[in-house]
């Protein structure tokens, strides 16, 4: 009498099926062992820059200007033993002065900054003593208020040797229509007596950036000091070229110069820092 048996699957039974799937499992690993790595800093932006640090000077307080290449996130904390404020800068490059810049305008002693690790850029503001803070943002960064205390002045302006008597102050410049191809003559100096207001725009200061001339220019619509290049509009007028002590505007009643005001109106001082920005 034969024996009776089971008949046997076409695949093989249990044991083969696990035998494929071992075998494709494998296959999977390695085929990911070998595949080349997706590189991850693809498709990001470059790094913002930190480019300058400059000191302005008004009656009630003192401000730093940090201009950025784009806005970036940050963070502003008060230390003591000395009174500093730290201002870090997420995914940014330093590109500003390697040394400390010492300062003259009250509250602030000095301005310095580095690359405090890769992808933050670190700004720091010594202090004289502890004060309060204002963080504002504007088109080309951060302005940073730290205001004085009642009775504290601004910083004099720096003199060269002490002149025998007091001249009259200088007045605010004064619009001057340019007809095209005209020379101006400069104005005869005024008499004594007070400077009367002018709701003109003056110009605090020149410099120098990446080889093109800016100005520091009061806008007295706005009332703000802001820098401006060729091109930008001031006002109703545009910024036609800036020489070295001159800018002319391009305004609907024609062409306009201003000159360097050495004497300030309202008591504000704009002060360049050194490089990359150099006074002239």
């Amino acid at each position: 009498m034969g024996q009776l048996r089971a008949p046997v699957p076409a695949g093989g039974g249990p044991l083969s099926e696990r035998v494929r799937a071992a075998r494709a499992l494998a296959a999977l690993l390695v085929a990911l062992a070998v595949s080349p790595p997706v590189a991850s800093g693809q498709g990001e932006p470059p790094p913002a820059e930190l480019i300058e640090a400059t000191i302005v000077e008004r009656d009630a307080a003192a401000e730093v200007w940090v201009r950025l290449s784009r806005p970036v996130r940050y963070q502003a904390e008060l230390m003591d033993t000395p009174w500093r404020l730290v201002l870090d800068f997420e995914d940014t490059a330093y590109r500003w002065s390697a040394q400390p810049q010492p300062v003259e305008a009250d509250p602030v002693r000095e301005l310095r900054g580095s690359q405090y690790r890769k992808g933050m850029a670190r700004l720091v503001i010594e202090l004289r003593r502890k004060v309060a803070y204002v963080v504002e943002q504007d088109r080309e960064g951060l302005r940073i208020v730290l205001p004085r205390p009642p009775g504290v002045a601004a910083a004099p302006p720096p003199s060269i040797a002490p002149p025998a008597t007091v001249p009259p102050p200088r007045p605010a410049p004064e619009l001057q229509t340019v007809p095209p191809g005209a020379r101006v003559a400069p104005a005869p100096p005024p008499g004594p007596g007070p400077r009367p207001a002018s709701r003109a725009p003056q110009v605090y200061g020149i410099v120098v950036l990446n080889e093109q001339r800016h100005a520091y220019i009061y806008d007295p619509t706005i009332q703000q000091v802001r820098r401006y290049a060729v091109g930008d509009t001031v006002g109703n007028g545009v910024v036609e070229t800036i020489g070295e002590w001159t800018v002319v505007l391009k305004t609907p009643a024609g062409r306009v110069e201003l000159r360097v005001d050495e004497a300030r109106p309202d008591g504000a001082a704009v002060k360049p820092a050194p490089p990359p920005a150099r006074p002239r």
